[in-house]
This record gives structure tokens, C-alpha cells and sequence, in this order.
């Protein structure tokens, strides 16, 4: 019907924003991850573990904007 908006199936609203939590938690415990194993090993109390998380951050809303900030009627106009 033309009253109806276009939900993308059943659940598809609900797996993107899993999805999207996914990445953003995989980004953070990632870098952070590696931000902390960096600390420890170089002798550093909070150095790196801070600048992983902002670069964990950063890189997965980038992935994020690049995989669901497209909308469908945007084309390759390139």
C-alpha cells in the first residue's frame, strides 16, 4: 500500500542495529585491547589504552558510514 513505509522485512531494522553495535564494540575491544597489551609491554599506566579506544572508535564508525550510510537510491553517478 502507498500508506505504508518500507521497513525492509520483518526484522531488518533490528540485524542492522545489532550489526552496527557489533562493530562498534569489536572496534573498541580490538584497539583497545591492543592499546592495553601496548601499555603493559612498553611500561606505560594509561598511554596507549586511551588512544586505542578513540582509534577503535573512529575506525568503526568509519566502517559503519561506509557500509549503511548509503541510502538505496544513491547510485554509482561516478
Amino acid at each position: 500500500m502507498a500508506g505504508k513505509p518500507d521497513r525492509g522485512g520483518d526484522s531488518g531494522g533490528a540485524g542492522v542495529a545489532w550489526s552496527v553495535l557489533g562493530t562498534l564494540i569489536a572496534g573498541l575491544v580490538a584497539w583497545g585491547g591492543i592499546g592495553y597489551l601496548l601499555d603493559r609491554l612498553l611500561g606505560f599506566r594509561a598511554l596507549f589504552l586511551p588512544i586505542g579506544l578513540l582509534v577503535g572508535a573512529a575506525g568503526a564508525l568509519w566502517l559503519i558510514v561506509i557500509k549503511y550510510g548509503r541510502t538505496r537510491d544513491e547510485g554509482d553517478h561516478g
